[in-house]
């Protein structure tokens, strides 16, 4: 194996080690159980489907691809109904470079939250999500020295493909009535630290990556509410702060039916200014974000990064009752 497929391999490897292993998005509350484990089960109805889509560093190189979509189910439990069993599967999709180094990561998660509290208004949870993931990439778009001077390819490569198993876990309190929402949460990411590895002498571990979250809602009067959040992610020598709010204008008052449109701002710490527009229309929410490049990136992307695309539907299953819970979209 010559030195330039020595450093691919060790490139790759080292990828897989950093935050780009996860999926990663800038409207991260719109993708919960990448926040935390615990989130499941906290939705608006008995059921909420969530896709996003992302695309970033297309003036750069060949873009960088993520896809994710998530079924999120809400179950009253306990004697009166009060508590909430979580039920969540999703997957998550990479796509990225000349190899077109793919990541699919198919998720499980379960989540308990006990209601407490002398208004009933108070929530402490935990959850945990089983993975299992794999990656692949294409070697036959690559380039090597041979190519170039013999125009003959000798490169023997072990695998293309790794997979493995993973684990996370997190714990949230929530804090919730009609006019306001208070969560914050701690997750661990791959906490079974798997390892990758496409040849028999070079493998790599994933890092356990921590994440911490914050939200709060704030009505500021009967039309509008401010929605202020962040979270931190820390993941070996990577660490990643985002933080911003929306406001958020309701278009109609009371009924069964909510219509409301979101304006905010976010910024990822030493990297990206995000604007960020949701739209509200019953059962249906629609997001668009847009990554404006802060970092030394600018100077060969012109201060683009990328856009973001959410899709929501929330939904009631018939003689299946929330009890007492309330849950705000939040």
């Amino acid at each position: 194996m010559n030195r330039f497929l020595k450093f691919f391999i060790l490139g790759m490897l080292l990828a897989a080690t950093a935050s780009a292993q996860d999926a990663h998005f800038s409207q991260f509350y719109e993708a919960p159980l990448l926040l935390n484990p615990a989130r499941a089960g906290f939705v608006n109805g008995t059921f909420q489907l969530t896709g996003v889509y992302r695309s970033q560093w297309k003036e750069v190189t060949i873009p960088f691809k993520t896809l994710s979509g998530t079924a999120n189910v809400n179950v009253p439990a306990g004697k009166n109904k009060n508590n909430i069993i979580g039920i969540a599967v999703a997957d998550f999709a990479d796509k990225s470079g000349d190899a077109v180094y793919t990541i699919n990561h198919f998720d499980g998660t379960f989540s308990y939250h006990k209601n407490f509290g002398a208004d009933f208004n108070r929530y402490l949870g935990g959850g945990i999500t089983l993975s299992y993931a794999s990656t692949t990439f294409d070697p036959t778009v690559l380039m090597f020295d041979e190519d170039f001077n013999n125009g003959t390819n000798t490169e023997i490569i072990g695998s293309t493909k790794s997979s493995y198993f993973d684990v996370a876990a997190g714990i949230e309190y929530n804090e919730l009535d009609e006019d306001h929402h208070l969560n914050v949460g701690i997750a661990c990411f791959h906490l079974t630290q798997p390892t990758v590895s496409y040849s028999n002498n070079a493998e790599s571990m994933i890092y356990r990556k921590w994440v911490g979250n914050v939200g709060y809602s704030l009505p500021i009067n009967e039309k509008f509410d401010l929605l202020p959040r962040a979270a931190v992610f820390i993941q070996g020598p990577s660490n990643e702060v985002i933080f911003g709010s929306d406001v958020k204008i309701k278009l109609t008052e009371g009924g069964s039916t909510d219509y409301s449109i979101y304006a905010g701002a976010y910024y990822r710490v030493g990297d990206s200014f995000i604007p960020r527009f949701r739209v509200d229309m019953g059962e249906l929410s629609f997001g668009l974000s847009y990554d404006f490049t802060t970092s030394e990136l600018k100077k060969v992307s012109q201060t683009a990064g990328g856009p973001e695309l959410t899709l929501i539907y929330i939904g009631k299953i018939k003689g299946i009752s929330a009890g007492r819970i309330y849950n705000p979209r939040f």
